[in-house]
């Protein structure tokens, strides 16, 4: 396989992970932001993205510690979803980078 066939391939597995990583509002979902939930039926959870990779979310509550996997796939505004909570609104400030981690945007 050429070099270039293999770069193609590459950029091509990228892509598609990304796009099992996005929202259906085109929000890419990467670790550091906080999602609050927005099902009526339970008290408003306010979760931070530990990890994610192939559509599931790793996330643990911000004010807890309950850890659980959350499909990308619920991460939609909606009565029964999700939505991307701005810096400014949360309580303690942004969570910080540790030294050995790098951010991601």
């Amino acid at each position: 396989m050429s070099a270039a066939n293999d770069t193609s391939t590459q950029n091509e597995d990228a892509q598609a992970k990304q796009e099992k990583n996005t929202t259906r509002e085109s929000i890419l979902v990467c670790w550091g932001r906080t999602w609050e939930g927005l099902d009526t039926r339970q008290s408003k959870s306010r979760d931070g993205i530990e990890s994610v990779a192939d559509g599931q979310a790793q996330v643990r509550d911000r004010y807890s510690t309950k850890h659980s996997t959350l499909n990308i796939s619920r991460v939609h505004r909606h009565s029964t979803g999700f939505r991307l909570v701005e810096p400014g609104e949360l309580k303690y400030g942004v969570r910080t980078v540790a030294s050995h981690e790098t951010a991601q945007p």
